[in-house]
């Protein structure tokens, strides 16, 4: 029977109807079958979910890069009245007609053709995205437990550390490295629809939906494909995923799921048993479209080649290429996988073998050469202040190469080949600026780094303080625990998990119910009526989150009053004066005496009278210097 939800009214429903998604969905799939969801449709459309979506895109870097349209979100949707926005979102979701995607093509790291990115307007990145928050639960708790790409609380590291364990565990030493050609141009949509189908997606109306995303025509030349899944829409790597798990499944059914009679308590027991027969072992990590199948002897190794070749092509009308795909002995030569290299060299395991893991030899040359070109780029001329937001923003990226290879046994070895010719680099362009070598530990930025390190690194005085550029050097190999499987964002369970890991909490839910309906007529103070559009109506509730439910002035709870958003500057430019930084959350008492310089305060305490006071000054500056760039806008008229 199919499942049924009604709609969420506030994000905390949206939440708990996700983690019963997921829920119902892994109760059924472990029992041996599939869910079946209906009324789908209605939870993506509804107003709640339509603010998550918008929420979740804005905050990413291309949510100000335009479709077909010239649309954008700040300007078109943001910046519009609430019940538009909702409007225009539900409108689309009950009369879809996909627009064509702007195709635009970036460069492929390493390589001289380039990769075809596609761009949905606006509007449709947001139903993708109400889409994807409704859908991910059902298929999250559905797909193959070592399936790493694109997936939620999961990454390249875990897929790495699988790899480790096999190789060095199951004295598997025998690695086939997938390589699909063109996998996401080539997805074919019938197959697509039917497998959604097939894992829950009863609705046939959200089917209808996808499919038309699917065929939406590309502007650079019209024309409308009957396959792919266009790189750069948000539910794409979902649905990838969800095409994939095809592939995933029967090779997963043929030794790592593959049913028994009897009933092993213990995985290794079933596997014991299992290479007492003819069946070919095989433990297959995919991230994305890349994959390694890891097995026992060269001879199991070109059997798993053959047959995935032959069921890629007559199933899922994907090909495997045959160059590209390498059978690899890891005890003789190190296979490549998601950035990293794996190879097993003589050691103390009880194999004989040890596991060392290596960055990519090219694909580190070029993000150390990146860098060095940022910092070749850096002007002479530059203030003291703009430098140390260049050495800043530097830093950042060679943290994050750290961050991504620290995983790797030997990270520290290969980052010592490039560590001197970089660190000369960055001293040689501070010299301009007085520069000079500092011991890490005495410069004041990135201190919980810096301070385990004595050797010198070029720094520059800001002040009283040295900024210093880092160094590759300032890595250790962190063993990354395997994944698991039980860590999900759908279960309190697997978000408790979550938080153990990373020490990350998840963001809290808006407080919508604050604000009914009553509330939302009542908060719009008058003169500010026209800036209260979808942006502010959104962040309101985000800043009373951040308020943690108290009156910024009174410190009074806001559970059982109506909560008020005041503007700190009201003056500031549309793209700027709703945000959450410049929103407060008041009682109303509180917002009128802050708002109403008249008003008699004294009835307030001390503290708070100071509150307010501190909240009109901020409002007669900005009123002040509202009314000076007026004046010279005039005089230049």
């Amino acid at each position: 029977m199919a499942q049924q939800f009604d709609s969420p009214k506030t994000e905390a429903e949206l939440r708990r109807i996700q983690d019963k998604l997921y829920q119902h969905s892994k109760e059924v799939f472990d029992a041996g079958g599939r869910p079946a969801f209906k009324g789908l449709l209605e939870i993506m459309s509804a107003e709640t979910t339509i603010i998550t979506a918008i929420h979740n895109i804005k905050s990413n870097k291309g949510s100000e890069t335009p479709g077909v349209d010239y649309k954008t979100m700040r300007k078109d949707y943001l910046q519009k009245p609430f019940s538009w926005v909702v409007n225009d979102i539900q409108n689309a979701f009950h009369h879809f007609e996909a627009q064509k995607i702007r195709r635009v093509y970036i460069d492929k790291p390493g390589k001289a053709e380039k990769r075809p990115l596609g761009i949905p307007t606006i509007r449709d990145r947001i139903v993708q995205e109400c889409m994807r928050i409704v859908l991910e639960p059902i298929l999250e708790a559905q797909f193959f437990a070592h399936s790493y790409g694109f997936r939620p609380m999961r990454d390249t590291a875990m897929a790495l550390e699988r790899v480790k364990f096999l190789t060095f565990q199951t004295n598997c030493h025998w690695v086939v490295e997938g390589d699909i050609s063109k996998c996401f141009d080539h997805i074919d949509h019938s197959i697509l629809l039917k497998r959604l189908h097939h894992m829950g997606i009863k609705n046939q109306r959200v089917l209808q939906i996808i499919k038309a995303m699917l065929k939406a025509g590309v502007m650079d030349n019209c024309e409308v494909s009957e396959e792919g899944t266009p790189q750069g829409g948000l539910i794409s790597p979902l649905l990838a995923n969800a095409y994939l798990d095809i592939m995933d499944e029967w090779i997963t059914g043929q030794w790592e799921n593959k049913s028994t009679v009897f009933p092993y308590k213990q995985t290794q027991s079933k596997y014991a048993a299992l290479r007492k027969t003819n069946l070919t072992p095989g433990y297959l990590i995919r991230y994305a479209d890349d994959f390694v199948i890891v097995t026992d002897t060269r001879a199991h190794a070109e059997c798993w080649k053959a047959r995935l070749e032959k069921f890629l092509h007559s199933k899922i009308k994907l090909t495997l290429s045959k160059e590209k795909t390498l059978i690899t002995d890891v005890r003789k030569k190190y296979i490549k996988f998601l950035g990293y290299k794996l190879k097993l060299v003589p050691g103390k395991g009880r194999s004989g073998y040890v596991t060392r893991t290596i960055p990519d030899d090219d694909r580190l040359k070029r993000k150390v050469y990146e860098i060095a070109a940022n910092i070749k780029k850096i002007p002479r001329n530059y203030s003291k202040e703009k430098l140390i937001s260049e050495i800043n923003r530097i830093n950042s990226k060679i943290r994050g190469l750290i961050q991504y290879y620290q995983c790797c046994t030997w990270v520290n070895i290969s980052m010592q080949k490039y560590h001197h010719w970089l660190q000369g680099l960055a001293r040689s362009r501070l010299k301009q600026y007085k520069g000079k070598w500092i011991p890490a530990r005495d410069t004041q930025n990135l201190p919980r780094i810096h301070e385990q390190y004595k050797a010198k690194i070029p720094a520059v005085k800001y002040r009283e303080i040295y900024i210093g550029f880092t160094a590759l050097t300032f890595c250790k190999w962190e063993k990354v625990p395997q994944k698991n499987q039980a860590e999900t964002p759908y279960s309190e369970e697997g978000r408790e998990l979550n938080f153990k890991r990373t020490k990350k909490k998840r963001i809290l839910a808006r407080l919508d119910e604050a604000y009914s309906d009553n509330a939302t007529a009542a908060a719009i103070y008058r003169k500010q009526s026209t800036l209260n559009n979808f942006e502010f109506i959104m962040n309101r509730a985000y800043a009373l989150n951040r308020d943690k439910l108290k009156c910024r002035v009174c410190g009074g709870w806001l559970i059982a009053h109506t909560p008020y958003a005041h503007r700190i500057n009201p003056n500031l430019p549309l793209n700027k004066v709703n945000r959450v930084n410049n929103l407060v959350s008041l009682h109303w008492n509180c917002f009128q005496a802050v708002n109403n310089p008249e008003m008699d305060i004294t009835g307030f305490d001390v503290k708070a009278q100071k509150k307010i006071k501190g909240y009109r000054d901020k409002l007669v500056i900005s009123h002040t210097r509202n009314n000076q760039s007026v004046l010279m806008e005039r005089r230049v008229r």
